[in-house]
């Protein structure tokens, strides 16, 4: 009974169904977003211009800024709301309007950086041009979000955070550059970008409406059903396939650069006697080649090194050595800049480690003064406290003609305690006209261990 308890009350808690808005404002929501209209196309044309300007000008805020106001992804979400219920024609509308949108910014973006002074490809640039199984991922979490905010009765601010997230104008700015100066590498790498981003956008979409068990679109006839069922099955199929195998290629090449990162990592280490000039990591062929410096080529190095890859999961990588010496045609201003980075890295690896020994001795120097300040206003409290004590004192004997207290340790462990450290012992040393009788002795002594909570009192006095 209290197992299904729990899982009544987890299921509530995670229910997507209380706050859902109604069926026909989820459709007129997703329809206001692929509609061919002026307001829409100079809307997205001013985006692409200043998402343009952002990535020449390697300005991340303009970037974001873009993407804000950017209608690229209503079509995506039209896609996948469209597949889920069922909606064919909306699929259709929905894709109509996506390759008017893609066709419009990439006309845009070319122009733009066909007028543009500034051809250098920024960092912003070249961020768009290899995409990585992080982007596939980015893409699933941010459509089901989306999904999800679209479906509300009150978006609140999911929608704008998930057109950032995503990042769907940046791409398609970088391909329109790739356009204008006639580089496809950059053109095909930033559509694959983008691409990936919008199938697994509407495959959230599509997921997660199934998932809220929206009404699917009836049909007139059992056999316009069959086709239509057909129709968006073989889309998806045909969208689906070939996203799954270039996930699964992101994901080989992912671990694939991870795996070789570690490796070259692990013989800079291990192989003293090898100087890496050069590194270059293709994951697509599977290969790693090292220019390299020093003592090396020999047989038995080389030996080491192949019989290290299997370490590291890359049997079977192909390695490829070569000698500063063997390599006539390689690039010296490239060289040179490698081991710059690699001088600049073990500067700034090295300056790092040195700030975090500061910082542990800077906290340590802290802890140190606060408890040394703890201490002195302890000790103040205390001598107060004592200049109280010796007023009373005073008071109640007149015969005393001066008083001293102070506290100290007798030097024996403390049983009781726990602690190892040697009990506190309130010393109190009395100036008399008289000898102190023993009654006076005790009575001074078991008041100040009630007072202080002490077990050791000792009271001293001189006749003076």
């Amino acid at each position: 009974m209290r197992k299904r308890l729990f899982l009544y009350e987890l299921n509530k808690l995670f229910d997507l169904r209380s706050d859902m808005d109604t069926a026909e404002e989820i459709e007129n929501s997703i329809t206001q977003g692929i509609h061919i209209r002026g307001t829409n196309l100079w809307i997205l044309m001013f985006a692409i211009f200043v998402a343009s300007i952002g990535l020449n000008v390697n300005s991340t805020a303009v970037i974001i800024g873009a993407m804000l106001i950017s209608p690229l992804m209503g079509p995506i979400m039209g896609i996948g709301y469209g597949a889920g219920v069922d909606n064919f024609e909306l699929i259709r509308r929905s894709a109509r309007t996506l390759g008017v949108f893609v066709l419009l910014s990439l006309l845009t973006s070319t122009l733009y950086f066909l007028l543009t002074p500034l051809t250098q490809a920024q960092s912003e640039l070249l961020a768009r041009t290899a995409p990585t199984l992080w982007d596939v991922l980015i893409a699933l979490f941010g459509g089901m979000a989306g999904i999800i905010g679209v479906t509300r009765r009150e978006w609140g601010n999911v929608i704008p955070g998930v057109a950032i997230a995503t990042a769907l104008m940046p791409p398609l700015c970088t391909a329109g550059y790739g356009i204008a100066t006639a580089q496809p590498a950059f053109f095909f790498g930033a559509f694959y970008l983008f691409t990936i981003n919008a199938v697994y956008i509407a495959l959230s979409a599509l997921f997660f409406t199934r998932l809220m068990r929206l009404p699917r679109m009836s049909f007139a006839s059992p056999a316009s059903q069959r086709k239509a069922r057909i129709l968006i099955s073989s889309a998806l199929i045909i969208t689906l396939v070939p996203s799954v195998y270039l996930a699964v290629q992101l994901v080989r090449n992912e671990l694939f650069k991870t795996e070789a990162s570690a490796y070259l990592s692990a013989i800079s280490h291990s192989e003293k006697d090898l100087l890496l000039i050069q590194k270059d990591i293709d994951a697509g062929q599977r290969r790693i080649t090292l220019v390299v410096a020093g003592k090396s080529g020999d047989k038995a190095q080389i030996e080491r090194l192949q019989a290290q890859l299997g370490r590291f999961r890359l049997q079977d990588a192909q390695l490829q050595i070569r000698t500063f010496q063997q390599d006539n045609g390689a690039d010296l201003n490239q060289l040179k800049s490698q081991l710059q980075q690699d001088l600049y890295r073990n500067s700034l690896q090295l300056l790092e480690a040195k700030n975090s020994r500061i910082q542990q001795l800077e906290q340590q120097l802290a802890q140190q003064q606060q408890h040394q300040q703890q201490l002195a206003d302890k000790n103040a409290a205390r001598q107060a406290e004592f200049a109280q004590l010796r007023k009373e004192l005073l008071a109640q004997y007149p015969e005393f003609r001066q008083v001293y207290l102070t506290s100290g340790h007798d030097g024996r462990p403390d049983a009781s305690a726990g602690s190892g450290q040697p009990p506190e012992v309130l010393i109190v040393y009395v100036e008399t006209r008289r000898a102190l009788n023993r009654d006076t002795v005790d009575r001074i002594r078991h008041w100040l261990m009630a007072r202080f909570d002490s077990q050791q009192v000792i009271v001293l006095g001189k006749r003076g």
